[in-house]
């Protein structure tokens, strides 16, 4: 078992949160995303711009694991998404509804009481959109204008936590996250 499976290319960045905190990780490409080879993982992170076909080829495996990442998080896994980088995107892989508009902009967000809220390592971060959350999503953070930044659902045993802050997760995030977390199959 990997704590944590991000799901895109190998980064030296990534590589070197992950290894400070001493947790253990593993690049998947999207291609072998279904491989029934691959082992548990506690929390699945997608970076930026997974729908952006100019930097990724995410999105289409994404689509085909519909019901493997429901499976995850319903089993106890932690998603974390970031923003796809397009100018709009329904999240139709995810198994609640969840919309992104694309607008980048520096923010100064308010501090919130949910401990996911931790994700952010500034009160003034970049962000690439804002998110319209559906049913059974929370919001954790709001941008300037009231739109939802950083929100989060329950599903199952599990949790999604969706941003389109456009920076990496504060250390303390992994952390908090991998201690919510089940080990589950993807």
């Amino acid at each position: 078992m990997s704590d944590i499976a991000l799901i895109g290319e190998r980064t030296f960045l990534y590589e070197k949160l992950f290894a400070d905190l001493g947790v253990s990780f593993q690049f998947l490409s999207p291609a072998i995303l279904g491989s029934p080879f691959l082992p548990t993982y506690k929390m699945v992170m997608i970076p930026t711009g997974f729908a952006n076909s100019d930097y990724s080829k995410t999105l289409p495996a994404l689509q085909r694991m519909k019901s493997n990442i429901s499976d995850f998080v319903h089993k106890g896994g932690v998603l974390t998404v970031f923003g796809p980088m397009v100018p709009d995107h329904s999240y139709d892989w995810l198994p609640l509804s969840l919309r992104y508009v694309c607008e980048l902009s520096s923010q100064t967000i308010s501090p919130s009481v949910d401990e996911c809220s931790c994700l952010l390592c500034t009160s003034t971060p970049e962000c690439d959109g804002y998110l319209v959350a559906g049913e059974g999503f929370k919001t954790v953070l709001r941008d300037e204008k009231g739109r939802s930044i950083l929100v989060r659902a329950n599903f199952g045993k599990g949790l999604i936590v969706a941003t389109s802050v456009h920076e990496f997760p504060a250390a303390e995030y992994i952390k908090w996250a991998l201690s919510q977390a089940r080990p589950a199959k993807l």
